[in-house]
């Protein structure tokens, strides 16, 4: 019998605690019952005769991951996700035409007659045939992990009663869990090359050259030593460059091909068809000439460089700033450490970041809020739209913006991670 006083009180039977899928960061999932929490977490939307259903699951992982406030607004059933997702303010994906899946996405499947199902992807895997093996998690299935065949644009239902809709993203998903075998690898946004703007949106780079928000297709590459350590985005938009630690430039679009550098790169900007590369002594390199030398006095290692009309600034970890352009000042008075940097638009200030999210403002720059008390390691930051966005090591975005109603965090921040 289910629902019964003692399991109300003591909660939900547990399945499958949130620590053991989406690399530590899933929430538990439960079996049928009337009790109102899962492994201490209430649930999110779901019908009284069994609030542990598949779309409470979608409900309350997307909230806590900052991706939906949480209700999904006008889904009665799983199969209704597919329909509703543009009023969601997600982006669905007919089956047929699935052109890219990343960990987290929603895929939802149909049966006529019935409520449909909804699962979570976790983890993507490449086959020797080239197709590609999809892992997902639901909530209301005898089983929790079940597998997915994707070739061509199609995805293979596990249940051979169900079709497959489609997929289903939020845009605050940047897809921080890499294609990998085995159980998935949890990628960190890489410092000072976490994100950029790219077109009309932003580009995310993780270390092992994952790289989500891309307006042009993207693999990972194959010849990489070390690991990704910054990108920058081509004029025109339509291309970008990935700089290894070790020296390695990967072109993508029309981003113009160069050799690989000997040396122990640390962060890359864009200079039109062109680029600047520093390494970690602070010398600075352009294709086809002599690298400067290294600046003397200064502490900490080279981390970050941007490119303005004016010329170029270096940034170290202790929050000191060189270069060829106009000096706006140093955060070196702040004892933390600094990981990031971005130009204003005018080119004639800028930002540094800290590690906690805190900013500093120089120049025409305009402090427009830090990141919330308690939030992840911040990676980088970037000016965006009407203000600056930051992003953490797991993946969030926080976008800070001109005007009250969007100086808060926009990108649904909730404070669980």
């Amino acid at each position: 019998m289910l629902g019964g006083p003692a399991e109300a009180s003591a909660g939900a039977p547990l399945q499958l605690s949130g620590t053991a899928w989406f690399a530590g960061y899933g929430v538990p999932i439960c079996s049928n019952s009337t009790a109102r929490t899962c492994d201490g977490q209430p649930h999110v939307g779901g019908v009284s005769s069994n609030w542990w259903q598949c779309v409470e699951l979608a409900q309350r992982f997307y909230q806590r991951r900052g991706w939906h406030k949480g209700i999904f607004g006008g889904v009665g059933i799983a199969s209704h996700i597919f329909a509703k997702a543009p009023a969601l303010g997600m982006a669905p994906q007919p089956n047929g035409k699935i052109a890219d899946i990343v960990p987290g996405d929603m895929i939802v499947m149909n049966r006529t007659g019935a409520a449909g199902h909804v699962v979570i992807v976790e983890s993507i895997t490449v086959n020797r045939d080239g197709t590609r093996s999809v892992m997902t998690v639901g909530q209301n299935s005898k089983v929790v992990r079940n597998p997915m065949r994707w070739h061509g644009g199609v995805l293979d239902s596990f249940w051979a009663s169900y079709s497959v809709a489609g997929v289903v993203r939020s845009p605050a998903n940047i897809g921080i869990l890499a294609y990998g075998g085995g159980a998935p690898a949890y990628e960190q946004v890489v410092n000072g090359g976490g994100i950029h703007p790219i077109g009309p949106t932003l580009l995310s780079v993780t270390s092992t050259g994952q790289a989500f928000g891309t307006p042009i297709p993207h693999h990972p590459p194959t010849t990489l030593t070390g690991g990704i350590v910054d990108a920058a985005a081509t004029r025109t938009g339509n291309g970008y460059w990935l700089a290894s630690s070790t020296g390695q430039i990967f072109p993508y679009g029309d981003a113009k091909p160069y050799p690989t550098i000997k040396a122990e790169v640390t962060a890359i900007t864009a200079t039109g068809d062109a680029y600047l590369l520093t390494d970690a002594t602070g010398r600075v390199y352009a294709p086809g000439k002599k690298p400067t030398k290294s600046p003397e006095g200064y502490s900490g290692r080279f981390i970050d460089i941007e490119a303005t009309k004016d010329g170029y600034w270096l940034l170290t970890s202790a929050g000191q700033i060189h270069g060829t352009a106009p000096w706006h000042g140093n955060a070196t008075t702040f004892d933390r450490a600094i990981v990031a940097m971005s130009a204003t638009p005018t080119g004639k200030g800028y930002l540094l970041l800290d590690k906690t999210g805190h900013i500093y403002a120089f120049g025409d720059a305009k402090h427009l809020g830090d990141l919330p008390p308690g939030s992840p390691e911040a990676a980088d930051i970037t000016y965006a739209g009407d203000g600056y966005t930051i992003i953490t090591k797991p993946g969030t975005r926080h976008h800070f913006g001109e005007t009250p109603t969007t100086a808060a965090v926009t990108s649904g921040f909730t404070g669980f991670f």
